[in-house]
């Protein structure tokens, strides 16, 4: 630590980059994810989409239909839709985590897979250094989707694939992707810079009906019982190399309550909490968001046995959706977070979906994170919080 702090006084590093491990249950930060980036949705940028994607659901599909095309693609995509440059656009807007989004391609070529791999982790690591070393960012890998699919979704594997659940080859492919992750960390030069998520809204009752996606019955106990045995190989292979590096665990949309007694009680672990009204509850408008989100911050983050972060959020509301309360609730949600929680990453850091809303204005005006930026609206001491 003192070679570390007598090279940055001489300018040979940045003062910012520092060897201090975090702990999540003092450290608290805004931050944002890096969706699209490396894990594609359609709904993230319309125009990517209309000109690859064709009829394609998912990235799975996209990547079919495009055959030797879609390495290439990507690769584009990799290089240019995230740079160095929204970084140090997001570095002023006071972002100082970002939680990324990779596909377990990026980790690993599984045989028949249709999910690309190639130089994802070459990019991630550009990215990481700059915002790590300009700014001190932190940096959450996020595994968003395991072989075999984790939620039937794009973004765990494909649309229509649960094949991850009670498939012992899945969970040991997974491991084998954490271990790399791990890998990845050790060597980044800034371990002590990352934190690990290894898996993304699990979930195994959605197979009939998307209308309990983000409730707590759209995992079962059954689900719930594989996803434990996941998390805990994880902590223990991740305790084995470096106990320092904290694990984020978004535990479906279950209260974290639910798996304290899953979970060992030393476990350098914080619970990843994900905040959506644009459907549940219906009747949730931007006038009364902010009363939902502080009945999220009360009721969704747990008893306090281990410290929660909200790691996806946004301000797209059920019904009568309006641009003039848009800066409130950003700010406001972020304070409420701020208060109750260790903070929130919101969703996301660029976002040009030009699908409709209830009310006024497409996704792209609620969900782009940038936009917040640019037009100077990301202050969030100056709502004040009483929930």
């Amino acid at each position: 630590m003192r070679l570390r702090n007598f090279l940055a006084a001489l300018g040979t590093i940045p003062s910012l980059v520092h060897a201090d491990y975090v702990d999540w249950r003092s450290f608290k930060a805004n931050g944002v994810n890096l969706g699209g980036w490396l894990v594609q949705e359609s709904s993230i940028d319309s125009a990517f989409w209309a000109r690859y994607g064709g009829n394609a659901s998912d990235e799975w599909t996209l990547c079919q239909n495009l055959g030797p095309r879609c390495g290439p693609v990507l690769e584009h995509r990799y290089a240019t839709f995230i740079t160095t440059r929204d970084i140090d656009r997001l570095a002023k807007g006071g972002v100082a985590v970002l939680r990324i989004p990779t596909h377990y391609a990026a980790w690993i070529d599984f045989p028949g897979s249709q999910l690309y791999s190639g130089n994802q982790t070459a990019y991630l690591k550009s990215i990481a250094d700059h915002a790590i070393t300009n700014y001190g960012m932190h940096i959450v890998i996020d595994v968003h989707s395991l072989p075999g699919g984790l939620n039937g979704l794009p973004i765990g594997e494909a649309m229509g694939h649960w094949d991850w659940f009670n498939n012992q080859t899945a969970l040991d492919q997974s491991l084998q992707i954490i271990d790399n992750v791990i890998d990845f960390i050790q060597n980044s030069g800034s371990p002590e810079s990352y934190t690990i998520a290894p898996l993304n809204e699990p979930a195994d009752l959605n197979k009939e009906s998307m209308s309990n996606f983000g409730t707590p019955a759209v995992l079962s106990d059954d689900g719930a019982a594989w996803v434990s045995k996941y998390i805990n190989a994880v902590l223990d292979r991740v305790s084995k190399v470096n106990s320092k590096i904290p694990v984020m665990f978004q535990g479906s949309f279950k209260s974290p309550d639910y798996w304290y007694d899953q979970i060992p009680d030393d476990a350098n672990l914080i619970f990843d909490v994900h905040v959506y009204h644009y459907e549940h509850p219906p009747n949730t408008t931007s006038a009364n968001l902010p009363a939902q989100l502080c009945a999220d911050a009360k009721q969704k983050t747990g008893s306090g046995k281990f410290p929660v972060f909200i790691g996806e959020w946004s301000i797209q509301a059920a019904q009568r959706n309006s641009f003039a309360l848009r800066e409130r609730n950003l700010n406001t949600g972020i304070a409420i977070f701020g208060q109750y929680t260790q903070g929130s990453s919101y969703w996301t850091a660029k976002f040009t979906g030009n699908d409709t809303v209830n009310g006024q204005g497409t996704q792209q005006d609620y969900w782009n994170f940038g936009t917040f930026i640019d037009n100077n609206w990301v202050h969030p001491g100056s709502e004040s919080v009483s929930c």
